[in-house]
This record gives C-alpha cells, sequence and structure tokens, in this order.
C-alpha cells in the first residue's frame, strides 16, 4: 500500500478498515465482565489456492483471546463477539465460535502474546486484510536500510467513542523508538522479544495492526514517498508511578494509568511463524486444499 497519484484512499483511511473489534465476555468471581480489544485479518495467498482465494485468519493478542486479569493468568471465557463495520455504511455484531467458544492457536513460546483463529468474513463486511507478503520481518530492517526513529502509524477501537452506528477506530502515530537487542520484560511477564515504539496507547488498543514507514533516506537517494509495511501487533504499554518507575500494563480494559507514551509491539516475524508452521492450522489448510482438489476432480 502506498501513498501516491493513484486514486487509492490514503494509507491511514485503508489501515481503519482493517479494525475488527473483538468483545470478550468473561467470568470475574460469580458473575462476568466485557472485555474490549483490537482484532484484524490476514490473509495468506496460498498459490495452491484457486484464483482470488486466501486463507483468512483474525489475529489479535493472547491476553485479549484468554480474558487475562491484572496477574496474567487467563479466565473462563464465556463468549467472543466481533463487531463488524458492512459496506452498507452500517455494522454487525457476529459470534465468533467454534464447538461453543472460540478455538485459539497460540505460539509456542509463551513470552509471545499473540492469538490467532481461522476466520470466513462475509462480503458484506467492510474489511481490508493484510497480506503476508507485506510483512516487515527482522531481515527487512537491512534490506530497507530502516531503524530505529522510523515512523509508525497504527489504529485500533477507540473505547471513548465506539460509534452508534458503525465502529469508529482511531488512528496514532509515532516513531519506532527501540529495536532491543536483548530479551525484556513483555507482557506474558516473561522476557522476550519485542519493539518499542514512541507512540501512546490505550485501553481497547490491545491487538491493533502496527505499520512502518520505509520512506526515507537510502545509500545514494531518498524515498520521499510513504510506503507502509506490516511492523506487528501492539501488545501494552508502559505507565509511570508516582516515583517515575516503569510497569507494564496492557490495554484491553479501559482503565488508564500515568501513560508514559511507550509502547511494545509484537515483531510481524512471530506472527507469521505461528500462521505458517503451526502444526493444526497447517492441517486445516491442508484439508482445505484436498477438498477443494476433490471438488476439482469431479
Amino acid at each position: 500500500m502506498t501513498i501516491s497519484k493513484h486514486p487509492d484512499p490514503p494509507f491511514a483511511t485503508q489501515l481503519r478498515k482493517m479494525v475488527i473489534v473483538i468483545e470478550s465476555t468473561c467470568k470475574v468471581g460469580t458473575t462476568s465482565e466485557k472485555f474490549l480489544g483490537t482484532g484484524f485479518a490476514v490473509a495468506d495467498l496460498d498459490p495452491r489456492l484457486p484464483k482470488d482465494n486466501h486463507f483468512d485468519y483474525l489475529v489479535t493478542n493472547r491476553h485479549v483471546a484468554e480474558c487475562w486479569d491484572d496477574n496474567g493468568r487467563p479466565r473462563d471465557v464465556l463468549a467472543v463477539d466481533l463487531r463488524l463495520n458492512l459496506n452498507n455504511g452500517s455494522s454487525e455484531t457476529a459470534h465468533l465460535s467454534l464447538n461453543g467458544n472460540a478455538h485459539w492457536y497460540f505460539p509456542t513460546d509463551d513470552s509471545v502474546d499473540l492469538a490467532v483463529t481461522p476466520i470466513v468474513l462475509s462480503p458484506t463486511v467492510e474489511n481490508l486484510k493484510v497480506p503476508l507478503d507485506m510483512f516487515f520481518t527482522k531481515d527487512s530492517f537491512a534490506s530497507y536500510n530502516v531503524g530505529e526513529g522510523a515512523k509508525i502509524i497504527l489504529s485500533g477501537y477507540f473505547v471513548q467513542i465506539p460509534g452508534a452506528r458503525r465502529v469508529q477506530p482511531i488512528m496514532r502515530e509515532g516513531i519506532l523508538a527501540m529495536i532491543p537487542d536483548e530479551p525484556i520484560q513483555t507482557t506474558t511477564r516473561k522476557l522476550g522479544t519485542v519493539y518499542l515504539a514512541d507512540t501512546h496507547i490505550f485501553g481497547g488498543n490491545s491487538g491493533s495492526p502496527a505499520f512502518i514507514s520505509t520512506a526515507g533516506v537510502r545509500p545514494g537517494s531518498v524515498q520521499f514517498l510513504d510506503t507502509y509495511m506490516f511492523l506487528g501487533v501492539v501488545s501494552g504499554y508502559y505507565y509511570e508511578d508516582s516515583e517515575v518507575s516503569f510497569e507494564i500494563a496492557t490495554t484491553a480494559k479501559g482503565v488508564q494509568r500515568a501513560n508514559s507514551g511507550v509502547s511494545m509491539v509484537v515483531p510481524a516475524d512471530f506472527l507469521k511463524d505461528l500462521i505458517l508452521n503451526n502444526h493444526e492450522l497447517t492441517a486445516i489448510r491442508e484439508a482445505e486444499l484436498a477438498r477443494l482438489h476433490l471438488e476439482a476432480a469431479k
């Protein structure tokens, strides 16, 4: 996706169309509560599929999918609903279920705050999917000569203005603040790999897709037009207490603390690995390809 004189809308406008609101109903003691987060869809354009077909996956954070409490412990999830904008200018709420509830797939590395599940969206849904070939991986930093200071843009659910008729995603912008060269504590409360961004996020932004601009100075040339690639998934932020020490906060709820403006982004590499190398997801794809092959042979 590139901003140019092409009649396509600006990238930020397109990015807002990626946002899916995830509303989980979770058991809290003897009652239940609603927890809100952001999701988006990723498309695997498997060349073995018929033309214009792809495998689609709903993506969010593990702490959203499992409805974590303040100590990082999963709760019982009673239901998962998706709020989706439609092409006709309205929205709808769809129940995400598999055998009674959503079946999420997680990375084997429990420091990675990611969750995915296969999804099929109706043609009536206004949703742009992120293709796997748009992923900005670890090797991309060298190939694009991009590093700290690069512009980042993201869009997520705005809990303060949810929208009466349709979801009203909010845009946030900042820079890539740090590419840590050693493991740091993530939202999972374990040491792992994340990027740090200088961008203000808040409750409801968990699971937001973040994109990095590849515009800038190159050896021997300057690239003026912004070309964006998928950097990763927003998972939380650092907040400051009264003594100006930093603590980690997830963003699945609307509770606010003294936000430092430093947020965490789970690298795209982990999401790509989860989608392509999880053996259960691989088995689902192979079964669908076999079914399509049989249908074509009839």
